[in-house]
Order: C-alpha cells, then sequence, then structure tokens
C-alpha cells in the first residue's frame, strides 16, 4: 500500500541528492482499467499476462495483450492488495476488514489471509495470517513459492503453494514501524538472488540475500534511504531500482536508482502504487491508482517506459 545494520562492505549505497541530466521519458498506455478504485499490486505471468488488483473493489483484473478483464471478485473480502503469477496458480493478499474506518485508520484485526486461485481465478486454498498481521506487498521468489510483507510485525512470511502454508521467512528489525498505524514493511522483489524490501515508515530500501531453496541468508542491508516514498518499486538484474511517481495531485517523477545511489528522474506520469520491471528485462511497468478517495472518475491505466539502456 510508505540504520544501517551491515558494514561498509555489504552497505551497497548511500542516498544521493545529485540527478543526471537526462530527459525523463514519457510512459506508455499499455491497458486501460475500467475502475476509478486504488489499484494495488501487479505481477506479470510467464505468458506475458499482467495481474492487477483492485485494492477496495476487490477485484482481480487480468489483462493480456491490452485485453482488460475482470478475472475474479471477491465479496468475501474488503480489500485486496498483493498478487502473484506462479506457473499454475495466482496467489492473493486479501483482509477481512477495510482498515478504514469512521474514527481513522485501524490495521488492528483487518484479518490477513493468503488465498491461492487456478488461472480461471477459482479459489483452491487459503491460508489465515495470525492475529495483528497486515500482509502487504508481494512477490513471486523465483524458486516456486511466495513472499509476503507483513507491515506492522517486521518481517517477511513464505507461502509455500504446495504445501498451501504460511511461515516465517524474515524478521529484522529494519522493517519496523514506530507505530501501529505507520506501515513498515511494504513493497517487495525478488531480482536474482536478492529480496529488496521498502520501509515506507523509514523511507528506505533494504535487501537480503536468497538461496537456491529460497531462504534468507541475511544480513539484511541498507540499500537506499531518504526517498520521497517508499511504497512499492521494481528492481532490474543489475540492481537498479525504479520508484514509481507518488503525487496523486498530478504527474511526478517516477526515480531510477542506480547501483551507485544516483538519484535519476526517468519518466514524468501519475501516481502508481507497485511497478516491475518486466520478465524479459526491457520494460518498468506500473498501474496507475486514484488514491484513497479518488478525485475523479476516470478510470486507471497500466503503464510502462524503458529501462536504463545499459
Amino acid at each position: 500500500m510508505r540504520w544501517a545494520f551491515a558494514s561498509a562492505a555489504t552497505i551497497l549505497i548511500a542516498a544521493s541528492s545529485s540527478f543526471a541530466a537526462e530527459s525523463p521519458r514519457t510512459p506508455e498506455t499499455v491497458a486501460t482499467i475500467p475502475s476509478p478504485a486504488f489499484n494495488e499490486n501487479i505481477s506479470e505471468d510467464i505468458d506475458g499476462t499482467f495481474y492487477v488488483t483492485g485494492a477496495f473493489e476487490s477485484n482481480l483484473w487480468k489483462i493480456s495483450g491490452g485485453k482488460v478483464e475482470k478475472l475474479v471478485h471477491f465479496d468475501q473480502y474488503a480489500v485486496i492488495l498483493g498478487v502473484a503469477a506462479l506457473p499454475d496458480s495466482l496467489v492473493v493478499g486479501a483482509f477481512r476488514r477495510d482498515f478504514r474506518q469512521p474514527s481513522g485508520i485501524d490495521f488492528a484485526g483487518v484479518g490477513s489471509e493468503v488465498v491461492m486461485l487456478d488461472k480461471t481465478g477459482k479459489i483452491i486454498a487459503t491460508a489465515q495470517g495470525q492475529k495483528g498481521q497486515v500482509f502487504n506487498g508481494m512477490v513471486a521468489d523465483g524458486r516456486g513459492k511466495v513472499l509476503i510483507t507483513d507491515s506492522l510485525g517486521a518481517s517477511v512470511w513464505q507461502f509455500d503453494p504446495t504445501a498451501r502454508a504460511l511461515s516465517l521467512w524474515l524478521k529484522d528489525d529494519a522493517l519496523a514501524s514506530s507505530s501501529a498505524t505507520a506501515l513498515g514493511a511494504n513493497g517487495i522483489k525478488a531480482a536474482g538472488d536478492w529480496v529488496y524490501i521498502a520501509n515506507r515508515d523509514k523511507l528506505s530500501i533494504f535487501r537480503v540475500r536468497i538461496d537456491a531453496n529460497g531462504k534468507a541468508q541475511g544480513p539484511i542491508a541498507l540499500v537506499v534511504k531518504d526517498l520521497p516514498h517508499a511504497d512499492d518499486f521494481a528492481v532490474a538484474l543489475d540492481g537498479t531500482i525504479y520508484l514509481p511517481p507518488g503525487d496523486q495531485s498530478k504527474p511526478s517523477p517516477m526515480l531510477r536508482i542506480a547501483p551507485n545511489g544516483e538519484k535519476i528522474p526517468h519518466a514524468v506520469g501519475p501516481a502508481g502504487a507497485s511497478a516491475m520491471v518486466s520478465r524479459d528485462g526491457k520494460w518498468v511497468y506500473w498501474a496507475t491508482n486514484g488514491g484513497l478517495v479518488p478525485k475523479t472518475p476516470d478510470p486507471q491505466r497500466l503503464l510502462r517506459v524503458p529501462v536504463a539502456a545499459p
């Protein structure tokens, strides 16, 4: 939905305020999603199909070849957040209760669950989270499992689609939040042998190594701090990070954060809660969102821009 802990040799970069002189790219519209609501997460299937979660409509959108269809609507869930495409299934993160309450934001008792679907959208399994958990970002780890951030638990959980069960993957104070209404661990991405995790409250991104069996191999290390926002993001295999635009009132920059720490305006466009680098490594995709309270009824879009040239 925004410390350094290792030695200098393991910390990748320090924040840089410098901006390279280059013209930001103009995003291309891949598809229009017939919804004014808040789009939360995005995942690409092995065949190039994209899945986007419509958070407060509880819809899962399927986008293939520019064609958009509502794959499934979840009557039993108030909020749909994460999505991860696996070879023979889809995994979705859901809340039983909306955290937007008359008294304000309240994440207590949202009833986090992981929902496993077949490719037609039929539910084939569920795994209930523990009391107090707030499942948020989600990603396929490239090793057949799914990783999920717990935004109030300073942790990442692993969902095994074969066992259809959840287990703790990583817990670290680097992922903690400062209060019960401030989200900590948020966006999560897997790139090669690394898993990257944003801490929204700390405006930072960390990473930790993942082994061939899908286990975390610490220590966790700071990658970048002092970001304008830290929800979700995209990561290329070379470690370049793409932070989607964050201003919901007007077009704003997508930042490209190079492995040397340089922050570069990569594109300018509407805000998005999530982003990803395509499987072929050529594009950065993000789904726009209208915010928690959309100001206009305009449909949302799936956008893309080319990645930076090597």
